[in-house]
């Protein structure tokens, strides 16, 4: 095959991909993502604990960004607490949660609420899902200028989307029983970070694990 067939094979993969392959993957993920995500935010919705504990990973992240500026951290939301995973020093971040619940019970709602949330991403996400799926039922057809746009719509919406759905779908900043009984952290790489003498402020990766307990309102 000379170089024009492979140029004429290269061109036909090409069409064929954006034309007939990546539309149909995308009504696949699509369909999927619409079918899935529903229950998964309902699913958070219904857990009390977990939304308190998802707004106080917010709080202790807004807390650490606006001390010390943008973090590269990535939290997780559990029913004993939530974990904090990134560079940080763990002395920080235990007094961004210390102040961070303090701050949610003295009613700074707004402390529940993180922009870069995964509850974000994964509400364009099906924001992207549900608009593809109007196109394909609607038009009958799928095309990569119709992909193209169901993403630049879930990019534009999704954020504004998001911060609705962490509000009053995956938090609750009604944390008045709510109550920080632990805290533990760890190096993410031994191997290497317990060489350093002080591997937390050297940019070693860490673990950190905030545990909380709901003591019912009038409870000892």
């Amino acid at each position: 095959m000379g170089l024009l067939g492979l140029v004429l094979l290269a061109a036909l993969i090409f069409v064929l991909g954006n034309l007939v392959i990546l539309p149909l993957l995308s009504a696949a993920w699509s369909l999927a993502g619409a079918l899935t995500a529903p229950g998964q935010f309902l699913s958070i919705a219904a857990n009390r604990r977990l939304r308190q504990n998802h707004a106080l990973e917010h709080a202790t992240l807004n807390v650490l960004e606006r001390r010390l500026g943008p973090q590269r951290l990535a939290g997780l939301a559990r029913p004993d607490g939530f974990i904090l995973r990134g560079l940080a020093d763990p002395e920080a971040v235990r007094l961004a949660a210390a102040e961070g619940l303090a701050r949610l019970k003295a009613g700074e709602s707004h402390l529940a609420v993180h922009d870069r949330c995964g509850t974000s991403i994964a509400t364009a996400n099906f924001v992207t899902s549900v608009a593809l799926l109007v196109v394909l039922l609607g038009l009958g057809r799928l095309s990569l200028a119709n992909v193209v746009l169901a993403m630049v719509l879930a990019n534009l919406s999704g954020p504004f989307l998001g911060r609705l759905c962490q509000r009053f779908l995956t938090t609750t900043p009604d944390v008045g029983d709510l109550y920080i009984v632990g805290f533990e952290c760890r190096v993410a790489e031994p191997g290497w970070g317990a060489l350093l003498v002080d591997p937390f402020l050297a940019g070693v990766p860490v673990v950190c694990l905030v545990r909380t307990v709901s003591v019912p309102r009038g409870g000892g």
